[in-house]
């Protein structure tokens, strides 16, 4: 089990150094028996691809220390029985970190990359709808007590981020209105529900930041 906890630590710490590289905020980590979160403090219109940097923390250092206890069990300073529970560990946990399923590594990896075709919200969506297909393709086709205890996590977990879906683009929104951002990206849209995340916009012939103003001062 402490191999587990080691290997879930180092995923995370991974994830938390690479934000600290970019000043990404963080507020903690949590590490769970099966898993661990890094809970972030940053703005929802931050750029995506520092989100995905900051990502691909977790797996680098994952598989950095998978290649440093492989080096240790060829030079004889680990034992290959260690070697071989720690190499199963990195195979269960890239394995199942990797399905996308919110808000696993995956699950978030598939929502960036929805985020850059289209828009915020319908990106949230899409992302839910597929992370709630492939749990109940988890529960039918691992049915282990492990995979039981699994999948009612993340079955809640996305009720909560249904639930949010609202409140998320409602901070989308109020973030752009508040906020300068830099975005190089213009985008012509006719509805404000087609907000894209990395663009600003001019919405029915209107700059992003005088229809928010007008939107905001209205109510």
């Amino acid at each position: 089990m402490y191999l587990l906890l080691l290997v879930i630590f180092i995923h995370e710490s991974g994830h938390a150094i690479f934000a600290k590289i970019i000043n990404f905020k963080f507020d903690e980590i949590i590490i769970y028996p099966f898993g661990g979160i890094t809970i972030y403090n940053e703005d929802l219109n931050i750029f995506s691809n520092k989100e995905l940097f900051v990502l691909i923390g977790g797996i680098s250092f994952q598989i950095l220390f998978y290649l440093l206890i492989y080096y240790l069990y060829v030079n004889g300073y680990v034992t290959e029985h260690v070697f071989l529970i720690i190499k199963r560990i990195n195979y269960l946990l890239i394995s199942f970190n990797f399905l996308p399923i919110l808000p696993l590594d995956g699950g978030k990896l598939m929502n960036i990359l929805f985020d850059k075709i289209f828009s915020y919200k319908l990106s949230n969506i899409i992302s839910i709808i597929i992370s709630c297909i492939t749990v109940t393709f988890l529960i039918f086709f691992k049915r282990t007590f492990f995979a039981c205890i699994l999948s009612m996590f993340l079955i809640k977990c996305l009720i909560i981020e249904t639930n949010n879906i609202k409140y998320k683009y409602n901070k989308f929104i109020l973030e752009r209105y508040l906020n300068e951002y830099n975005f190089k990206h213009i985008k012509i849209i006719k509805n404000i529900n087609k907000l894209k995340r990395d663009n600003y916009h001019i919405i029915n012939n209107v700059l992003e930041r005088d229809f928010l103003h007008n939107m905001f001062d209205t109510k």
